[in-house]
This record gives structure tokens, sequence and C-alpha cells, in this order.
């Protein structure tokens, strides 16, 4: 296991960021400065998503990655902006291919546990996680190609343990620690939390 998967598989709890914007950048760093929480998840779904996967990636001691990313070009341009990892719903073989070539751990998702061994896949992404199958389809996979995952997709609070608890979940990324927007106070409490799910 490459080293930036190694970490996230110690961090468990990956705050992916999603809804806010480039002017939002310091109050946010300054979130994760105060929680002590150092890896986020940025999507690239969002209209400055790359400008703020960029602004955040200047932080040294931040772990940042591109998340929800849904092209070739989108991997390239996080890649170039500073992104030490990428998740993708999707599974596109060039987009898999740039970042092996740049030594970026990527977590795609498939059903085919042979297409993933063909690239030389051990850790994917699941998401949407329960439209997918929940822990029977981790479970299953596991079983054919002993694959370890990053779940994700409307995981809340409450539902961390039931997916942390499966030996075959490295850990998740999601959006629960932003759910109080620009109340700061409530953001950093919310990150600390994940803290928790820390492995040592």
């Amino acid at each position: 296991m490459d080293t930036t998967t190694f970490t996230l598989s110690k961090v468990r709890c990956i705050p992916m960021v999603k809804l806010y914007t480039l002017d939002q950048a310091p109050r946010l760093i300054q979130a994760f400065k105060d929680s002590g929480v150092r890896a986020v998840n940025v999507s690239q779904q969002g209209p400055e998503g790359l400008a703020l996967l960029k602004a955040l990636a200047q932080e040294q001691d931040l772990l940042v990655g591109a998340g929800n990313v849904q092209t070739y070009e989108q991997a390239r341009q996080a890649i170039q902006g500073g992104a030490a990892f990428v998740f993708s719903p999707l599974f596109d073989e060039r987009m898999i291919e740039l970042c092996h070539s740049r030594s970026i751990p990527i977590f795609p998702v498939t059903t085919q546990a042979n297409l993933a061994a063909l690239h030389q896949l051990n850790v994917l992404g699941c998401y949407p996680v329960e439209e997918l199958g929940g822990l029977a389809f981790i479970d299953r996979m596991a079983a054919e190609g002993g694959f370890s995952f990053f779940v994700a997709g409307h995981i809340d609070e409450s539902m961390m343990n039931h997916y942390l608890d499966n030996p075959h979940v490295l850990g998740m990324t999601g959006s629960w620690m932003f759910k109080d927007g620009d109340n700061w106070k409530a953001v950093t409490e919310a990150l600390i939390r994940t803290k928790q799910y820390w492995l040592s």
C-alpha cells in the first residue's frame, strides 16, 4: 500500500468539501488547523472545485485530494493543481493510467473484480455505497479479489460505525461535517468528532 493510501486508511473519515467557494478557503483552512484534521477531499463538480483544491493544497500539512472526478481532463487538472489522491465514481482507464503514471493513488468504482485486478488496483471506491449493495457488495468483491474500499454516498454521522466496522472498509469520505455551512464553530467541532475514528 502506498504512503498516501496508508495515511488515508489511518484517518478513516475523510471530509469532503462540496459547496464552499474560493473566498471561504481561509476560514475552511482555519477550521482544519483548529480541529487538527489533516486530510480533505475536494469535489471537482462545484464551479470552484479546482480553485478550492489548489488553495487548500498550498497548506503543507494538509493532504488534499480530488473527489467526484468524472473526466480525464478533471483528473489531469486536479493533479496539476496539487491533488495527492483521486476519487472517481467511474472506471476510466485513461484516468487510471494517468494517476498511475504520476504515482497518484486513484479509487475508482467498478463492480467487476477482474477489471480492477487487470489494472492492478487493490483499493477501490464504493459510491454510492447503498445503491451498489452496501456491505453485501463490499464483502462479495473482497471475497472475489481481496479488495479494500473507501465508501461514500449519503453517509451521515450516525452511519459511520456501520461501515467502518467492516474489515474491508479502509475509510469513508463524506460531507456531513459541513452541514452547518459557514457556522465555523460547528464545522470545527464536527471535524474534531471525525478524529474519534482515527487509527494510531
